[in-house]
């Protein structure tokens, strides 16, 4: 608290005032009961004797007169009374001539003396914050330091030795804080980081160890599922850019229409390339319910948890056209295969000799029985099968080893009836 000397004179001096009134005030009133007293030692006790006229007789005056007379001296003297003492001279100090009295002094001897002892303190003070050194033990961000100090507050400290502090940085005594010799005192900087969330990018700091306590710390509010990146937990660095991103999820039920198929189907009646609808299709309609999740308010990942036929589709169904014609005849349909070649007579699968004419195949693809053509070779019937003949594949048999030798493997396209 500031202590002003002239508030403490201007005290002193009302409160000596105010005695010295009252003593004036006392001496007054003594003297008035003095005078009193004295007057009515001074003067006989006789009655007035009325007076007389020229002739020796008596004149009374009316009861009325007396009566007014008498109340005229009662009110005279309540006035004489009532009218106040005679205020005290006022004493300045200001005046030399004031100074000069021996009564002043003694009233205001203690107030200089107290003056001067303040001035002397003041000095001293000023002595000791501004010219002599301190020894201060500073912690800066977790590095003890000793350093020499002229300046008599933490401020003023941290401006000397050119160390910034901020708001949101830690000082273990407030910047007001006077410094005195053997201080110990801790500053810990703020870590800077920048923050995108909610579409806005700020920069922040912060005092917390991680990047959640860190976000959570300058008033970004973080829900379990939202994502953060870096993640959570990680050790928050100088200049971290950190993204939060907004993860809402929501189940959502709609209706949707389900595309009927297109079947196709082979029709050895119909020429190559020509088709024909048998049925036509229709779509149909399920209630179908998800779970939704929306990132940053994107749609990120839908997920499937019931649904509900209302209406089944109808599948489309299509007659394609087979029919080749080849050399003038006409074939269900043609194909490419891969050719080989035996040889050395036997029985069939169909129980036939093994003869020029025949070829085996795979039942599945070409049924046996099948009257075939083969481009290169002429026409063949389907009578045989191999334990190597699978898909499209054929063997043709042949008369000869070297017939089967030159021929080797080759891709043909055949023409099936």
């Amino acid at each position: 608290m500031k202590i002003d000397i002239r508030d403490i004179f201007e005290s002193e001096k009302k409160s000596l005032k105010e005695a010295v009134e009252a003593e004036d005030g006392a001496e007054q009133v003594e003297e008035q009961i003095e005078e009193s007293a004295s007057e009515q030692v001074a003067e006989p006790e006789t009655e007035d004797e009325p007076e007389k006229n020229e002739e020796g007789v008596e004149h009374e005056e009316p009861e009325d007169q007396l009566e007014e007379d008498d109340s005229s001296e009662s009110e005279e003297e309540l006035v004489e009374e009532a009218e106040p003492a005679d205020e005290p001279e006022e004493i300045s100090c200001s005046d030399p001539e004031t100074i000069d009295k021996p009564g002043f002094w003694k009233l205001y001897g203690s107030l200089f003396i107290i003056g001067a002892a303040f001035v002397v303190l003041l000095a001293g003070m000023f002595a000791y914050t501004n010219l002599i050194p301190r020894q201060v033990s500073a912690i800066i961000d977790g590095q003890p330091q000793k350093i020499t100090t002229y300046e008599h507050t933490v401020a003023g400290f941290l401006t000397e030795q050119g160390i910034p502090y901020y708001e949101e940085d830690y000082l273990s005594t407030p910047p007001t804080g006077f410094i005195h010799d053997g201080m110990d005192f801790e500053i810990l900087h703020a870590t800077d980081f920048v923050v995108t969330a909610d579409g806005e990018t700020k920069a922040y700091k912060s005092l917390k160890p991680t990047v959640e306590e860190a976000v959570v710390d300058v008033g970004i509010k973080l829900r379990d599922r939202d994502i953060v990146i870096p993640k959570r937990g990680t050790e928050l660095k100088q200049d971290s850019q950190i993204v939060v991103k907004r993860v809402e999820i929501e189940k959502k039920t709609v209706t949707e229409k389900v595309k009927f198929k297109t079947i196709e189907k082979d029709d050895t009646t119909m020429a190559e390339g020509k088709t024909k609808v048998l049925k036509e299709g229709k779509n149909g309609k399920d209630k179908v319910t998800y779970e939704i999740t929306y990132i940053d308010g994107k749609e990120a990942k839908r997920k499937e948890l019931k649904r509900k036929v209302i209406e089944k589709p109808v599948n489309k169904v299509v007659a394609n056209g087979t029919q080749i014609e080849y050399n003038g005849k006409l074939y269900s349909r043609k194909l490419v295969v891969k050719a080989y070649s035996y040889t050395g007579g036997g029985t069939t699968a169909m129980g036939t000799r093994a003869r020029v004419g025949e070829i085996a195949v795979d039942p599945r693809v070409i049924p046996l029985g099948t009257n075939v053509y083969i481009e290169g070779v002429g026409a063949r019937r389907a009578e045989d099968t191999g334990g190597n003949i699978k898909g499209n594949t054929i063997d043709i048999y042949m008369n000869t080893l070297s017939e089967c030798r030159q021929w080797g493997v080759r891709y043909v396209t055949i023409y099936i009836e």
